[in-house]
């Protein structure tokens, strides 16, 4: 049996017929990087791009690399690239997608630093409530100042990014993620991120199920979930 048979139940549980707007593979990507199970991702992406355009390969591969890399401030470098080394292995170079929406800012955009900065604001105030989220800045600025720095850089740079996951979308990675990393809390906070952003209860299901999942078939350590239905939105 394939190591990720256990995917296409997720993609049919999704039910989105236009794989450019799925989340399912998106979100296991980030998971298999957690879990350090990148070596599954070409099987995972030859799943979602089975039979579709060149163009449309593309968007999933962009999606996948997107998911990935903002899983970098939550697992760090080395997962990412032991995920997405073998995915570039078998990419042809008339199917390598080169779009990269901060790449694009840095270049076209203008106001590129006030925007990036309101949206990386309002995407935390979002994720925590306005007040929350200000106690947790001064809380940090009491304790270690470089920390607000790296904060601001986290979800400016990576986090609040739209050009290719929406925040809902990201905050289903996240959630996913975190679920088979180990890391209860922050999975928690993100679960319910979900629904902060303009998410449904569920896709907060959706995402907490996948990871659970994906520690179940490679044997990783959850620590003590918080459910779905505990959580207070």
């Amino acid at each position: 049996m394939e190591p990720l048979h256990f995917i296409s139940a997720f993609r049919a549980r999704e039910g989105k017929i236009d794989i450019k707007n799925a989340i399912w593979y998106a979100a296991a990507a980030a998971g298999l990087a957690a879990t350090e199970q990148g070596q599954h991702m070409p099987e995972l992406y030859r799943l979602a791009t089975d039979g579709l355009p060149l163009e449309d390969r593309k968007i999933v591969q962009r999606r996948i690399k997107e998911a990935v890399l903002k899983g970098v401030i939550l697992y760090g470098v080395p997962r990412s690239a032991q995920a997405l080394g073998p995915l570039y292995e078998i990419l042809t170079d008339e199917e390598i997608d080169t779009y990269g929406p901060r790449y694009v800012d840095s270049i076209v955009s203008k106001d590129k630093d006030t925007k990036r900065i309101e949206r990386g604001r309002k995407y935390f105030d979002t994720l925590w409530t306005p007040i929350s989220a200000d106690q947790m800045r001064r809380q940090i600025l009491k304790y270690n100042t470089d920390s607000h720095f790296c904060l601001e850089l986290l979800y400016e740079h990576y986090v609040s990014e739209d050009g290719i996951l929406s925040p809902i979308e990201t905050q289903i990675c996240y959630a996913t993620l975190l679920t088979c990393y180990n890391a209860p809390t922050q999975a928690l906070w993100h679960t319910r991120g979900i629904v902060r952003h303009g998410g449904t209860i569920g896709q907060a299901r959706f995402a907490q199920d996948l990871g659970l999942a994906l520690a179940e078939q490679f044997d990783c350590k959850t620590g003590d979930i918080t459910m779905v239905d505990e959580i207070e939105f």
